[in-house]
């Protein structure tokens, strides 16, 4: 007995590296960072792409998110977190976490913002051209925190024919004309063809009044939303709870499933 105790701790060791091995090659197979070329951002896009653990073993197609990350973050923002992995590989999804500049989401020259073009067809044409997805609009969403979450919301309006959903978690919303441009653009949605909206934000951040007013107009034109007010400011105490309660949402959405 006292022979097999002195050795636990080296026993104890090995089955870590083999069950922590074991997790790093299934997460291997199953996270991925790719590059496009894209016209609309004018050069190479980097993309994080997480699929379902059972991607490779099945026929299925899958719905998809596309998830957006703050500003002064990356395309990694997400995996980072430690729940996360976990937790979205139980949901059956491929998540999409494209790497955004600040500069994508300011027009040029009276051009829509290059994020509108990027996010609108390029990303989408390439994941549904190389993945197994559901190629429907009530199985594709977007999602963001801050500027991400603002990202998010302005596809949503201007792209309803490509998100069925839209996760605008502390958006920013708030800064210069953004709420009152956004009123015209909700008044242009259909009720027939809108997405549904998750709006989520803590009482203590500055960005709650825009979220609540975004809440305000989409409910005057019976656009189907949900808002969100939860303790916190504008942090990860926030995001991380409402990343998860907005993929809790999708799944009780029509349509939003895997086909096998």
């Amino acid at each position: 007995m006292r022979t097999f105790s002195r050795h636990l701790p080296a026993i104890l060791t090995l089955l870590a590296v083999v069950f922590g091995s074991r997790e790093s090659l299934a997460q291997s197979r199953t996270a991925r960072t790719i590059r496009i070329e894209s016209s609309a951002i004018g050069t190479e896009a980097t993309v994080a792409v997480l699929l379902p653990p059972d991607y490779e073993s099945s026929a299925a197609r899958y719905p998809v998110v596309y998830l957006l990350h703050g500003g002064t973050q990356n395309h990694t923002a997400f995996p980072a977190r430690t729940w996360f992995n976990a937790d979205v590989a139980k949901r059956r999804t491929i998540v999409v976490m494209p790497y955004l500049q600040p500069f994508t989401f300011s027009s040029r020259a009276g051009r829509p913002a290059p994020v509108e073009e990027f996010l609108g067809r390029e990303l989408p044409a390439y994941i549904d051209a190389n993945y197994r997805t559901v190629n429907d609009r009530r199985a594709r969403a977007i999602a963001g925190i801050s500027m991400g979450g603002y990202g998010a919301t302005l596809l949503g309006l201007k792209r309803p024919d490509v998100f069925g959903a839209v996760g605008a978690i502390s958006a920013a919303l708030s800064t210069g004309t953004r709420p009152d441009g956004m009123a015209s653009l909700v008044a242009g949605l259909t009720l027939d063809t809108a997405p549904y909206f998750f709006i989520a934000c803590g009482v203590g951040d500055t960005v709650l009044p825009a979220s609540r007013e975004l809440a305000m107009q989409l409910r005057a034109h019976q656009v189907r939303s949900d808002l969100r007010e939860v303790p916190g400011g504008h942090d990860w105490s926030v995001w991380d709870s409402q990343v998860r309660a907005f993929f809790d949402a999708l799944a009780k959405l029509p349509g939003w499933s895997p086909t096998d």
